[in-house]
């Protein structure tokens, strides 16, 4: 893949969630964007999503003096979270500048400019020096790389020896029919996804000792379903942000993820991997 093919799916992503995406996901998700773990058969969505940020910090070792480097961070909620609950210092980046925005504002209602930075960033090309980080964080973000290989190598150069990187995302499981793919890529859109072992096998190429890996796929349909219901129920709300059409069809694209979660072809996993330490 040319940089120019790169900078076009870059410039997708940032379009798309500078465009109605932002309304839709303001008005029905909150600050938080993430798919959520469930800590109980009648645990709500949003402390579903507060669970996996809990799973994911014990998964790593969290200290005051720890740098964190956040990619893909959305409206920042995950970062305060670290911050506000462990004291370290987080960098977050995003290439949405509508959600950075929204980031730095809560997070100066918080509090917390003391402990974060965010800035806009295109994870494909980092441009802190090599070493700079103890801890890489992302959350369902690397879906929308067009070079995913190459966002692991980049993970890898910046982590200091011994830094370890911990990431979910959204995976498209082998053997998915490419009509599907083609749907389920087009609502995020989204290049390619990747699915379980081809980011067990990049990882351990480049380098990485893959320590933990969770398959969460299972939850799936679960935290979109909950989306999809959100979106319906506030329907009248978001038309007057977002025009009929973009309601509609997201409902629609969102109903087929479900469908497509429940068939066994779109998926969730944590991965936490450590960076040799020599």
């Amino acid at each position: 893949m040319t940089n120019k093919d790169t900078e076009a799916i870059v410039s997708s992503t940032k379009a798309y969630y500078d465009g109605p995406a932002d309304q839709i996901y303001r008005t029905i998700w909150g600050d938080n964007l993430h798919l959520g773990v469930p800590c109980g058969d009648e645990c709500p969505h949003p402390e579903a999503m507060e669970h996996t940020n809990e799973i994911m910090a014990q998964a790593v070792n969290l200290k005051p003096e720890t740098k964190v480097l956040d990619l893909g961070c959305g409206y920042g909620s995950t970062a305060r979270y670290l911050a506000s609950e462990y004291g370290c210092h987080v960098t977050a980046t995003n290439i949405s500048q509508k959600e950075l925005d929204l980031a730095a504002e809560r997070t100066s209602q918080a509090g917390l400019e003391n402990l974060l930075n965010f800035e806009y960033g295109d994870f494909h090309q980092l441009k802190y020096a090599d070493g700079s980080f103890d801890i890489i964080w992302s959350q369902e973000a690397f879906l929308h790389g067009a070079d995913k290989a190459l966002i692991l190598s980049e993970c890898l150069r910046v982590l200091e020896p011994g830094g370890t990187l911990v990431f979910t995302d959204i995976l498209v499981r082998a053997g998915t029919p490419q009509a599907d793919r083609d749907r389920i890529y087009d609502r995020v859109k989204s290049p390619d996804m990747w699915d379980l072992p081809d980011y067990q096998q990049a990882l351990t190429k480049l380098g990485f000792e893959v320590g933990r890996l969770e398959d969460w796929s299972k939850h799936v349909a679960r935290s979109y379903g909950w989306v999809r219901d959100q979106v319906l129920q506030n329907r009248t709300e978001l038309l007057k942000l977002v025009d009929e059409t973009t309601v509609d069809a997201t409902v629609d694209a969102l109903g087929f993820w479900v469908e497509a979660a429940n068939a066994g072809k779109i998926g969730w996993a944590m991965f936490v991997a450590q960076k040799p330490s020599v």
